[in-house]
């Protein structure tokens, strides 16, 4: 598996080639009502490798305060209104503009958590004023504490969940037991994130993300191979599982 660290070394030169495509589109617009632009997503992170049929560079901008411009009056029409972005095409490359008003430490609090983590990890291109390079430190003061409450939280549902497992159990619907303990594994994936300061991705690349974290099981990518096997009528591999995620999994946390 090429992990985070693989692709960026990887894709290291034509990262630096989109940045620069990225920069040099930035001067071509208006940015009279514009208080900050963000890059965000694979790009930002350094592992954006297009498909065959093409990426987008993802970018966060934010409005000035009271100001009602719109991303048609800046950007032109959205060339692909079926994706929920305002997407354009600027020499041979797609950008995907989530556009808004600017976001305030209050404002970050009401995000959902896949956006929380996706701010945090973009990088500033335009901040004229300085205002949003202040702003994030309220957002991740706050961030910090947040992710200490949630990990707590987390735990307890996991918890939880696998108290339940003597329910199952006497009607022997194993496959339930394995699709429960999948849900603790999945939350106990979300906890990992909070244990190293940081709110978890949405699902679809939670576990892949996960492996580039500091503090993690250990022989995590061996353990994580051994947790997702299952019979999933079996009830002697729920327990094997199950005892592996208590013991290994858990433990860290």
């Amino acid at each position: 598996m090429y992990k985070l660290l693989d692709m960026k070394e990887r894709q290291k030169e034509y990262i630096s080639k989109i940045k620069k495509h990225a920069a040099k589109y930035l001067k071509t617009i208006d940015k009279t009502e514009i208080e900050t632009i963000l890059l965000s997503g694979s790009v930002s992170r350094g592992d954006y490798f297009p498909s065959e049929k093409g990426g987008m560079i993802d970018l966060i901008v934010m409005r000035k305060e009271n100001s009602k411009i719109t991303a048609e009056k800046i950007f032109g029409k959205d060339q692909d209104p079926y994706i929920p972005y305002h997407c354009i095409k600027w020499n041979g490359e797609w950008f995907a503009i989530l556009f808004g008003d600017f976001i305030t430490s209050q404002k970050f609090r009401k995000t959902e958590e896949a956006r929380k983590y996706a701010l945090l990890e973009s990088q500033i291109l335009y901040d004229e004023s300085g205002k949003y390079k202040e702003e994030l430190a309220s957002i991740e003061s706050f961030a910090k504490e947040e992710q200490k409450k949630e990990l707590e939280v987390e735990k307890n549902y996991i918890q939880y969940v696998l108290s339940k497992e003597k329910r199952w159990e006497i009607r022997e619907a194993y496959s339930q037991m394995h699709q429960n303990l999948n849900t603790a594994i999945n939350q106990g994936i979300r906890c990992l994130y909070y244990k190293n300061n940081k709110y978890a991705p949405a699902e679809d690349r939670r576990l892949y993300y996960s492996y580039e974290l500091d503090q993690l099981p250990e022989n995590y990518e061996a353990l994580m191979i051994k947790l997702m096997r299952q019979e999933i009528d079996s009830k002697k591999d729920y327990e094997r599982r199950k005892k592996l995620f208590t013991d290994s999994f858990m433990a860290v946390l």
